[in-house]
């Protein structure tokens, strides 16, 4: 499946005056300290986590505005259970002032990004703004940032990914505009691609040792943790590799947006293992015609296709979330270990 929509971090900030060791105390019980400024930290997390701004005034010293200290708290907890804990705790007299930052939503579109915010702009109304900074604490908080990027969503969008303008939406909010952009996301995302069509792609996969399950997965786990596209079919077929003699093949179709091109080069990652042995063959199929990787082997002279494989391997492994990452690696290791046993 393709993810075009995901949530942003929640963020508060919080002026303490009073109780503040027994309010950090607290924050320490609910999340963790984290060494960055807000900024950095709505940069660096994505949905389902949370966050806490603790501004206060030094400990030592008479407390001056410009003295004052952001402590960030990040949590996987919800927000409640912070408040009801100092609630409880009788500790919420040094709290001065809690405000809702805005809410923050990334979408992924691909073409000319400002067509697909246009067409947004035209159903949703907002207003056009820069996507940075981040941290804008003047904005109310009934308020909804959407920034856009042409990055996968498995994981956070750094900062030089995230395209330069954003939309702010206040007439709807944050959990209304994540079910209607779901809903509506490839309809915008074709008005960025300034057409409907998408590419139909059928990549086929060969191999001598026959572990055709396994390359399976780690094609699917690529497909989904790259969200380079949606799996339309899958079938056995044979391919005439010498006269009177001919092969299995595993057939997948994918459903993209990206160009076969894209689709080639990740295939040639996906034929290395991560010792740089080429154990399986990944060909691409566009419009019925075999997309080579003649393209490829020219962008890089003075590389053999060995060297070029691996770089695409790496792109794909980089691209990956650590969860993905690791059933990857354990189906190498499968395939690895079935190869030995096979050899014995």
């Amino acid at each position: 499946m393709l993810s075009l929509v995901r949530s942003g971090p929640e963020a508060i900030l919080l002026h303490v005056t009073g109780k503040i060791q027994e309010i950090k105390s607290r924050l320490s019980a609910w999340g963790s300290h984290v060494a960055l400024d807000p900024e950095q930290a709505l940069n660096v997390y994505g949905n389902n986590r949370r966050l806490i701004f603790l501004v206060s005034p030094p400990i030592l010293g008479t407390p001056s505005e410009e003295d004052e200290e952001i402590t960030t708290y990040v949590s996987e907890n919800m927000m409640e259970s912070f408040f009801c804990d100092i609630i409880n705790g009788r500790s919420v007299s040094g709290v001065e002032q809690a405000k809702v930052l805005p809410g923050s939503i990334v979408m992924r579109l691909l073409g000319d990004i400002a067509k697909g915010i246009s067409a947004i702009q035209r159903d949703l109304g907002g207003d056009i703004i820069e996507s940075r900074p981040m941290f804008r604490s003047y904005i109310p908080g009934t308020s909804t940032i959407i920034y856009f990027t042409q990055k996968a969503l498995n994981k956070p969008v750094p900062t030089e990914d995230m395209y330069p303008k954003a939309l702010l939406i206040s007439s709807r909010s944050k959990g209304a505009l994540l079910q209607y952009l779901s809903i509506r996301s490839t309809e915008y995302l074709g008005d960025a691609l300034g057409t409907p069509d998408w590419n139909d792609v059928e990549i086929r996969i060969y191999d001598a040792d026959g572990f055709f399950d396994l390359h399976r997965e780690r094609l699917w786990i690529a497909t989904q943790g790259l969200q380079i596209g949606m799996v339309l079919a899958e079938r056995w077929g044979k391919d005439q590799a010498m006269a009177m003699l001919s092969v299995p093949v595993y057939m997948v179709r994918i459903f993209t947006p990206m160009d076969a091109r894209e689709i080639k080069r990740i295939t040639l990652g996906l034929e290395y293992d991560d010792h740089g042995q080429r154990f399986a063959d990944f060909d691409v199929f566009f419009k019925d015609k075999k997309v080579t990787s003649y393209a490829e082997l020219e962008e890089h002279p003075g590389l053999t296709r060995n060297a070029v494989g691996m770089m695409y391997r790496n792109n794909i492994m980089k691209g990956l979330d650590s969860d993905s990452r690791g059933e990857f690696l354990k189906i190498e290791e499968k395939i690895r270990q079935r190869r030995q046993k096979k050899e014995s």
